[in-house]
């Protein structure tokens, strides 16, 4: 069945969109599109509800379904984030069945949901009738040309490798990624961005923090990985996400380390989806230090992931123990 995409070139329009997934950056960018394509701006406020963050009242949404537009052909009734195709109760499920069933021509109604559970009634009353359309974090290769792009239209440049040190660093989020674009080319006087204007300019993630101290540590650099470690603390990060984040860092490492005694970077790379050139950097590290000390330090992960859940440790106590281990 051909979804949104698919409906907002052929203008043939569903009586109900269901648009979800983790990248709220699209399901909000197709909603957009739809709206304008649907809806003369100059009756929009007539023809146009919405509900956000809450379940709609039920006796609310009859009531716009059954009346008719106001000088336009359609009305759009749009809800986000109300967990209707996670829980409902049984009126409610009812109440949308039926109207699933026997919506007006003139109506649309957009669903937009970060989560959705497939085994719920709902959801598969849309997928079999209606348009269902999921927008997960989009692949690296697709962020990557989407960065370019949005690089390019502010007349900067930034290559593939730096647009992949932009979404390591920060997320996978577009909405978050356009607004450190944005920062990166008001902020850059030359025509090109680089990986030190990043360094400068963007707002890392805790993970992507956590690695650049492992990095320096593996490195020799103890002064700096002791640095970047008080910075976590004053920047008051968890510490039992640091603490899944250099497990997650040195578990991977242990596999490249193993993988690399009978396979290729690049197959490396296939093996556990990630860019060749990461595995290669990381590669340099596993080979740098100890299969024993690897082990070492994700079994202390393990043990410092124990301590903080159950008490027993004051859990920046933990972490400097766990540190102390890294840097030695």
């Amino acid at each position: 069945m051909a979804g949104i995409k698919d409906d907002l070139k052929s203008l043939n329009f569903k009586n109900v969109y269901l648009l979800w997934g983790e990248e709220d950056y699209l399901r909000d960018n197709y909603k957009n599109e739809l709206v304008k394509k649907v809806l003369d701006p100059s009756f929009a406020d007539f023809n146009y509800k919405e509900y956000t963050s809450k379940k709609p009242d039920c006796e609310e949404v009859s009531d716009f379904v059954a009346s008719y537009p106001c000088m336009s052909e359609k009305k759009i009734l749009y809800i986000k984030d109300s967990d209707i195709f996670k829980k409902v109760s049984e009126t409610e499920k009812k109440f949308w069945n039926e109207l699933f069933d026997d919506m007006p021509d003139f109506v649309i109604i957009i669903f937009s949901e970060k989560n959705v559970d497939k085994r719920s009634a709902l959801y598969k009353k849309l997928l079999s009738a209606h348009s269902v359309d999921e927008f997960p974090f989009q692949k690296p290769h697709d962020l990557i040309n989407w960065i370019g792009r949005h690089v390019s239209s502010m007349k900067k440049e930034m290559s593939a490798s730096c647009a992949q040190y932009l979404i390591d660093c920060c997320s996978p989020s577009m909405y978050l990624l356009k607004n450190e674009i944005d920062k990166l080319c008001s902020y850059c006087s030359s025509s090109k961005i680089t990986e030190k204007d990043i360094d400068i300019c963007c707002c890392k993630i805790a993970e992507s923090r956590v690695f650049d101290m492992i990095d320096d540590a593996l490195d020799g650099k103890i002064s700096d990985a002791c640095k970047k470690y008080e910075e976590l603390k004053l920047l008051r990060e968890e510490p039992i996400a640091i603490n899944g984040a250099i497990f997650s860092k040195f578990n991977q490492l242990r596999k490249i380390k193993i993988m690399s005694q009978t396979m290729t970077a690049r197959d490396i790379a296939i093996q556990i989806k990630q860019k060749e050139f990461i595995v290669n950097l990381n590669l340099k590290k596993a080979r740098n230090v100890s299969a024993e000390k690897l082990d070492a330090v994700i079994n202390l992960c393990a043990e410092t992931d124990h301590k903080i859940k159950s008490g027993k440790s004051e859990p920046w106590a933990a972490l400097d123990v766990l540190m102390a281990t890294i840097i030695s």
